[in-house]
C-alpha cells in the first residue's frame, strides 16, 4: 500500500481537530471528521489515519529540547504544535480557507480560457462575492494556476512563485476533473449555507 503523503498545511488542519476537546481520535463518521475531509478532498479514513499517527506522540510530550525527531514522516512542525496546540487552533482558519478558496478558484480556472481571466468576468466577480475576497485576489490565483498549467507554461516570461497549498490543490486536481467539481460543489454549498 502506497504512503499517503500529508502536506505541512493538511497535517496542521487534521491536528487541530485532533486536539480539539476530547483530544484524540475521532470517528470517522462524525460531523467533524466528514466536514473536514470533504473540504480537504480526502476520505474520513484518511483523516482517521492521520490521528492515529499523531497519537504515537502525544500525550509524549513535551519533547526534549535535544531531541531530534524529524523524518521525512514526521517534520520537525510537530514538537512545535504539539506543544502549543493554541498555535494550530490559530492557524488552521486561515489554512481551511486557502484551501477552500483555491480549491474554487481552481473548478473556476478549468472553465475559463486565459484571457477571460480578469476583474471584469462575471464568473470572476461572483466567486469572489461568494468567498469575499477582492476580485483581484481570485484573478491573482487564477494566474497563479495558469503558471502550474504544462500547457500555458511556455508562454510565461517567468515562474510565479505559488503557495503549497497552491501547489498541492494543482497536483491533486488537474487530472481529476470530476473529484474538483464534488469538493468544489461541497465547498460552495457550504459557503452558501453561510451565507
Amino acid at each position: 500500500m502506497r504512503t499517503e503523503q500529508w502536506s505541512k498545511e493538511e497535517s496542521i488542519l487534521v491536528l487541530n481537530l485532533y486536539m480539539t476537546k476530547p483530544i484524540g481520535l475521532k470517528a470517522a463518521d462524525s460531523d467533524p471528521v466528514v466536514n473536514l475531509a470533504q473540504l480537504l478532498g480526502r476520505t474520513p479514513e484518511a483523516l482517521c489515519r492521520r490521528m492515529q499517527w499523531f497519537r504515537q506522540w502525544y500525550p509524549v510530550l513535551p519533547f526534549d529540547a535535544d531531541e531530534n525527531i524529524y523524518t521525512d514522516e514526521n517534520p520537525a512542525i510537530w514538537s512545535d504544535y504539539f506543544n502549543r496546540p493554541q498555535k494550530a487552533r490559530r492557524e488552521a482558519p486561515a489554512i481551511l480557507k486557502e484551501f477552500c478558496i483555491g480549491t474554487l478558484t481552481l473548478n473556476l480556472y478549468f472553465q475559463l480560457i486565459i484571457s477571460t481571466m480578469n476583474e471584469k468576468v462575471p464568473e470572476v466577480i461572483a466567486l469572489a462575492k461568494l468567498v469575499k475576497r477582492p476580485i483581484k485576489t481570485v484573478v491573482s490565483l487564477l494566474h497563479d494556476y495558469a503558471s502550474l498549467d504544462p500547457f500555458l507554461k511556455e508562454n510565461q516570461p517567468e515562474p510565479r512563485s505559488v503557495s503549497p497549498v497552491t501547489r498541492l490543490l494543482w497536483e491533486r486536481y488537474a487530472d481529476d476533473m470530476d473529484k474538483l467539481s464534488r469538493v468544489a460543489k461541497y465547498i460552495e454549498n457550504s459557503y452558501s449555507a453561510r451565507g
